[in-house]
């Protein structure tokens, strides 16, 4: 029975992250993962093509040759093992798995901020720094986006909590409480 991607990304991710923190090599070996991603997701058809029983071997390490040659130590490893394995489709999922054991190790957090105006960097700051209070993180990365429907306030989104401080949310509490 062959296991879906999601599962192989997060046990060849975990092992890795392991690996890495054992030889305190986490931070170095990110940033050549991130190139790494990059080349996937440039390449879109290339952890496919990887995996092609149907192109010829010979043309599949004309392909893998660069990936390998651009790498070295754990994370070339790694290359040749997900290669050897027929496993380069996940290759991308794998570098996303890693990611998140790293940003979990180092306390950082994703988050979308919603407002009805843009925000300057003081105020974007602000919110940084109040909601990586609310979490526990060292660093938030926000993407901010204006929506002018929310009328006002700031709708922040991450990891599937929401918090709504919205005007428009607020309205609609006040309407609710007064129909009832």
């Amino acid at each position: 029975m062959s296991l879906d991607k999601v599962t192989v990304a997060k046990r060849y991710s975990k092992a890795l992250f392991e690996l890495l923190a054992s030889n305190d090599q986490l931070d170095a070996a990110y940033e050549e993962l991130k190139q790494l991603r990059k080349v996937f997701q440039d390449n879109p058809q290339l952890g496919s093509a990887l995996t092609d029983s149907s192109l010829a071997l010979a043309k599949r390490e004309a392909l893998v040759k660069p990936l390998l040659d651009s790498t070295e130590g754990t994370i070339h490893n790694l290359v040749k093992m997900v290669y050897d394995y027929d496993r380069m489709d996940a290759m991308v999922e794998i570098i996303d798995q890693f990611e998140k054991l790293y940003d979990e190790h180092n306390q950082t957090v994703y988050a979308d901020v919603t407002t009805a105006v843009a925000l300057n960097d003081t105020q974007l700051d602000a919110i940084k720094s109040g909601y990586a209070k609310r979490v526990g993180a060292k660093q938030v990365v926000l993407t901010s986006k204006v929506d002018t429907s929310i009328i006002g306030g700031v709708i922040i989104r991450s990891s599937g909590t929401i918090l709504d401080g919205s005007i428009k949310t607020k309205i609609h509490r006040l309407r609710q409480t007064l129909l009832e």
